[in-house]
């Protein structure tokens, strides 16, 4: 066993070792409660798995809307440089649009680390 289970295992055991129980007793409370703690371990790292597959189905689009999005308003942008584009105007929604794709895009980036 390691990390935060292995700690855990641990405190338990030092729990019972408190008790006033039979030695033979103490150690059959002791496989049990590591017993259960591999198998929450094993149930998490299952769950895990199922988590990180179910991000990664998927067809490409589905994957990549938000960066096909953001370049996409980065060529309008690059457009309007050149030439009057009406919803580059500053009473457009468009810098609404553009602020909320870009907060979204990096906190989601933040939040995947």
């Amino acid at each position: 066993m390691k990390g935060p289970v292995a700690n855990v295992v641990q405190a338990i055991g030092e729990l019972v070792g408190r008790f006033t129980l039979p030695a033979r007793e103490k150690r059959e409370l002791e496989a049990e409660l590591e017993k259960l703690m591999l198998t929450l371990e094993d149930r998490f790292v299952e769950e895990q798995a199922a988590v990180l597959r179910e991000e990664t189905r998927g067809n490409w689009l589905q994957r990549s809307w938000r960066p096909v999005l953001m370049l996409a308003f980065a060529a309008i942008i690059l457009v309007g440089a050149f030439v009057e584009l009406p919803i580059l105007a500053d009473s457009s929604r468009f810098w609404d649009l553009l602020e909320i794709g870009i907060g979204g895009y990096i906190i989601g980036k933040f939040r995947s680390y």
